[in-house]
């Protein structure tokens, strides 16, 4: 075999490989994608699960807030009438 012959053998050799590390390559980046693509679209039920939560949230802070709101206007009429009380206590008290 002489010089040329064995250039063309190696020249084919490394060819082969390239071709068979572009195959691999190729393969690898197919599942790589459709992986991230299962990926992506579990990511984007959580964002909608988190989102549907947020919003039952936000409504069961709101029936919350309406809660305290109407129990601090309650504590205030029990206030003053217990003042209004206290003071007629003293009235009679005075006569």
């Amino acid at each position: 075999m002489d010089i040329e012959e064995l250039h063309r053998v190696v020249v084919q050799g490394f060819a082969s490989v390239t071709d068979k590390v572009d195959s691999v390559e190729a393969r690898l980046t197919e599942k790589i994608d459709s992986g991230l693509a299962g990926v992506n679209q579990r990511i984007d039920g959580v964002d909608q699960r988190i989102d549907a939560l947020q919003i039952h949230m936000d409504a069961e802070f709101g029936r919350v807030k309406d809660a305290l709101v109407e129990h601090g206007r309650q504590l205030k009429d029990i206030r003053a009438a217990l003042d209004r009380k206290v003071d007629r206590d003293e009235l009679e008290a005075r006569h």
